[in-house]
């Protein structure tokens, strides 16, 4: 009967991540899903010929890429889970700190990146998608001055953009990009009369992307996107200069 056991005995410095990818990689095809339970670490131990420090050490870096979660206590061990994208920001931004990347920095890099989408997204977003964004709009003008509405829909509008481009590296990188370069994470506040002008913003860009009309719906989004960057220049000029931080 087969162990499992590899050829190569987990030895030597990187022998914890080496069994690390072994045992991720069900994880990442598929064989096992979110909420599934890996086996226990006498079991491991078994199938892998690893020791316990080994297998300890593979399920803390499993568990640092969020790939899992380790359970404690009675009919605990690790499960299987889905990284959230915003595991992404939380890495990037530690390296933008590193190389003293600025809040101007992150937001050119979506000033960048977001009319191109906007672009890709009028070419295929869906009549779901559209009214997904629609409703965002109303949710925003139907409640006037809202902060906590207004945080909720405007993250809600972007994301939803960035997935209708139907582009898996493009959703999760501006996802990233605007989770660090979030105004009201650091302290932006928007009036009433502020949010409704960004309202009016994000109706022009769905008009452009219901009409099916790229050049449009880019040219839109940059609008919106520069107008958001004079508001902080004007308004916080120390923001812009302000060193990315790493959120945790």
């Amino acid at each position: 009967m087969t162990t499992g056991v590899p050829d190569q005995p987990w030895r030597g410095p990187k022998s914890s991540q080496r069994l690390a990818h072994v045992l991720a990689q069900p994880i990442l095809s598929g064989q096992v899903r979110e909420g599934d339970r890996l086996p226990n670490e006498a079991e491991m131990m078994a199938r892998y010929g690893a020791g316990r420090p080994t297998v300890r050490e593979a399920l803390r870096l499993l568990e640092t890429r969020g790939l899992i979660m380790l359970k404690t206590g009675p009919g605990g061990g690790p499960i299987v889970r889905r990284p959230p994208k915003g595991s992404l920001s939380e890495a990037l931004s530690l390296v933008l700190q590193v190389e003293g990347a600025s809040f101007a920095d992150v937001t050119d890099a979506r000033i960048a990146l977001e009319p191109m989408i906007a672009r890709r997204a009028a070419e295929r977003i869906t009549e779901p998608q559209l009214a997904e964004l629609e409703d965002s709009i109303k949710q925003l003008r139907d409640h006037p001055g809202d902060h906590d509405v207004f945080v909720a829909e405007n993250q809600r509008f972007h994301t939803l953009i960035a997935e209708a481009a139907q582009s898996v590296v493009l959703d999760v990188f501006v996802s990233t990009l605007q989770t660090i370069a979030d105004g009201v994470r650091v302290g932006v506040e928007y009036s009433a009369r502020k949010q409704s002008a960004i309202a009016a913003a994000h109706a022009s860009i769905v008009e452009a992307l219901r009409a099916g009309d790229p050049e449009r719906a880019e040219q839109a989004m940059r609008d919106h996107l520069a107008e958001a960057e004079r508001y902080w220049r004007h308004r916080y000029p120390e923001l812009m200069t302000r060193p990315v931080q790493w959120t945790y």
